[in-house]
């Protein structure tokens, strides 16, 4: 893009060249070369000013996508969606729906390192979805399911595809319907689409889905937000600081049997991965602490999660050692949490595995 920027149209048609004898069926490279082209004898002012047909809007609205997008994350910034990288996790891609960007990362000795970014296809409708066929990309972190090999689908969705786990606690407790969102390839014959082209899932050339198949899906997670933000280190550790104080809190009121001060951290609408509301898990406890008998919590291997689009929501999934009486039991549990009046309350708690020690 800085070629055609500074008017070096020789140089960018060679490069052209270069990529639509690679991918052929690459729309947004065959249309910058017919406007380079057309270029060479006069002033080119903005792309795509020689495809006025209606139905090459598609391709230009990928082309403004591609050229407008952040490619890297600004430098010396990490993504404000994730405050702390469990053992278990290898791999993170973030999604910014308003770019049609997607960015990959490795995760190293517990740190993110920025590998590289994709172009990506939404749903027609846009961010935000509801309920099932409303043409909507969610907005959420999820982890993947089991990847779909091409020979169990449609040749539509291309070399395969990875089903995200949607919707996830967050999605049903408003009510949020639908299912069937991947993680897919492009049609084969099609190298990509356009921005807003899916039935609701997130869309990447063959090209850029494969290198997301090489990794280890298993351990990866995808957050995909409206439009990303990016935070200092400073600030990154200051609100990693700030959640992991209020976490101790809830474990030390726990394990202390302090009974007013651990059920002040559960919200009025709390609901229980085992169904129990507030009422019923009050009681459970009430009666638990009575008999004041010693026992120990240990948190570890923590995932924070600044929820994406709202401020006020905070996931936070750890692995919890219990002991009690010589007796020791092991699990990963997630607490949904959220701001009410400035004080962080659990709505949700649930255990989601059994990890090994």
């Amino acid at each position: 893009m800085g070629q055609i920027r500074e008017q070096k149209i020789s140089l960018a048609l060679k490069n052209l060249d270069d990529l639509i004898a690679r991918y052929p069926d690459f729309q947004v490279a065959q249309l910058m070369r017919a406007d380079l082209l057309y270029a060479q004898g006069s002033i080119l002012n903005k792309m795509g000013q020689v495809a006025n047909d209606e139905t090459v809007q598609n391709v230009k609205s990928e082309m403004d996508a591609r050229f407008n997008a952040t490619k890297t994350p600004p430098e010396g910034t990490l993504p404000a969606n994730i405050l702390s990288i469990p053992s278990w996790l290898s791999h993170l891609i973030t999604v910014n729906l308003k770019e049609s960007r997607a960015y990959l990362f490795n995760i190293e000795q517990g740190r993110l390192k920025f590998v590289t970014s994709f172009y990506m296809t939404q749903g027609k409708l846009g961010a935000g979805k509801e309920k099932e066929g409303d043409k909507r990309t969610p907005i959420g972190a999820y982890l993947l399911d089991e990847h779909i090999h091409p020979s169990r689908i449609s040749s539509f969705y291309g070399i395969g595809a990875v089903p995200l786990q949607y919707p996830n606690t967050w999605d049903k407790r408003n009510g949020r319907s639908g299912h069937g969102i991947w993680l897919h390839g492009t049609p084969i014959g099609q190298y990509s689409r356009p921005p807003k082209a899916s039935d609701g899932c997130v869309v990447f050339t063959n090209d850029d889905l494969q290198s997301i198949l090489n990794l280890n899906w298993r351990r990866t997670l995808v957050i995909i937000d409206k439009d990303l933000s990016w935070i200092s280190p400073t600030v990154y550790q200051e609100q990693q600081k700030a959640m992991l104080s209020i976490l101790e809190s809830w474990r030390s009121t726990w394990e202390k049997q302090d009974l007013a001060g651990y059920l002040n951290f559960y919200a009025p609408d709390f609901m229980s991965g085992a169904r129990e509301n507030l009422k019923d898990w009050s009681a459970r406890k009430t009666q638990i602490f009575s008999y004041q008998r010693p026992h120990s919590i240990e948190l570890s291997d923590l995932l924070l999660i600044p929820y994406p689009s709202d401020p006020s929501i905070m996931v936070i999934t750890f692995n919890q050692k219990y002991t009690k009486e010589g007796k020791t039991s092991v699990e990963r549990k997630r607490l949904w949490w959220k701001k009410n009046q400035n004080h962080w309350q659990i709505f949700n708690e649930e255990v989601i595995a059994t990890p090994q020690l």
